[in-house]
């Protein structure tokens, strides 16, 4: 009897960690991704730099941003290997806009704008940016951006996201 005591014993131990639920890793939620960068300022005065990387979706799919804005361009350096796609430009349009070519469930985005040199006066001003990452159509996360003055060194915008 004592031997059919622990037999149960190990079989009950045996069923709640079989069922415990802790070894799950959190279900990954995916979306549709856009980033939209819309500046303002001297934006024409700035070389901007904009790259999406990491777009990931299920446990490691590398999923290819698309360029929709401005829609004359594409990527100027696209890394595959590493799902890296950067566009630089002088922009001529206010706005930048990718998506992603399928739902994903992280990414992440780098944006960074130096001042081309020149003179400037008194009316100048500095190249402001708010981003936005929308999952499926509505505001996941927004970013604010401003390059500093012209000739001190740029600080680029930076993120890391994981959709939940």
């Amino acid at each position: 009897m004592k031997k059919l005591n622990y037999l149960l014993l190990f079989v009950f131990a045996g069923l709640a960690f079989a069922c415990s639920s802790e070894d799950e890793g959190p279900k990954l939620v995916e979306k549709n991704v856009t980033i939209e960068v819309e500046m303002g300022g001297n934006y024409s005065d700035y070389l901007v730099t904009f790259s999406v990387h990491s777009m990931l979706a299920g446990t490691s799919t590398f999923v290819a941003p698309i360029l929709n804005e401005p829609s004359s361009l594409d990527w100027t350096q696209v890394v595959e290997q590493g799902n890296t796609y950067t566009l630089t430009l002088e922009p001529e349009v206010s706005t930048i806009m990718a998506k992603s070519s399928a739902p994903i469930h992280s990414l992440g985005f780098v944006f960074n704008a130096v001042h081309l040199g020149g003179e400037t006066d008194d009316s100048f001003q500095s190249l402001k940016a708010d981003v936005r990452v929308l999952a499926n159509g509505s505001v996941f996360k927004e970013y604010s951006y401003e390059a500093l003055d012209p000739g001190e060194v740029s600080v680029p915008l930076g993120e890391e996201i994981t959709l939940n």
